[in-house]
């Protein structure tokens, strides 16, 4: 994001009414697309897109349907947690793609030095991007453009604090 203007733009949902509201939009338009995560659509498109894909749709993007519908069908918000604030950072068609990641990643830097407790939620950004239903929803939430990448960050007071920082791995470290 070295030369100005940025293409990172930024959608607010300040405030818990406002996070629920866009959970419940969100959720409505996943129940008008689960067709695409039936046992029949998953084993007719596995030979076009192949096992990767095949297996992220049943293992993580089926599964995260079901959840989000159901949990917000019983009143509990897993889309946005009911955050006091949340933000969605994409950018525009001419951006790098790292610029909204690089964003994401210095709010959610300085919410923790705000004694804030934050969030990346990823599950929405792939799937509000492809499609009509897609280009009104993101029409009806003020989002601007359909982006390569995107992350939400939800904000909020932790009600713990943590002494140690979580321990992270990755699939793998080659040294030479």
């Amino acid at each position: 994001m070295g030369l100005p203007p940025s293409d990172v733009n930024v959608l607010v949902l300040n405030g818990k009414e406002k996070t629920r509201a866009f959970a419940k939009d969100f959720s409505n338009y996943l129940k008008g697309m689960k067709f695409m995560t039936s046992r029949f659509l998953l084993a007719l498109m596995r030979p076009f897109w192949g096992k990767v894909n095949d297996e992220i749709f049943k293992g993580f993007v089926s599964p995260l349907f079901k959840v989000y519908t159901d949990e917000m069908d019983k009143g509990n918000n897993y889309i946005t947690y009911d955050a006091p604030l949340a933000l969605y950072f994409y950018g525009s068609p001419y951006s790098d793609p790292a610029d909204s990641i690089i964003a994401a990643t210095y709010a959610m830097i300085t919410a923790e030095t705000l004694g804030l407790g934050s969030c990346m939620i990823g599950g929405i950004h792939p799937l509000i991007q492809n499609g009509r239903k897609a280009r009104l929803f993101r029409k009806k939430n003020k989002i601007m453009s359909k982006s390569r990448e995107g992350l939400f960050i939800v904000f909020g007071y932790p009600e713990v604090k943590f002494r140690k920082g979580i321990k992270r791995t990755f699939a793998s470290i080659q040294m030479i």
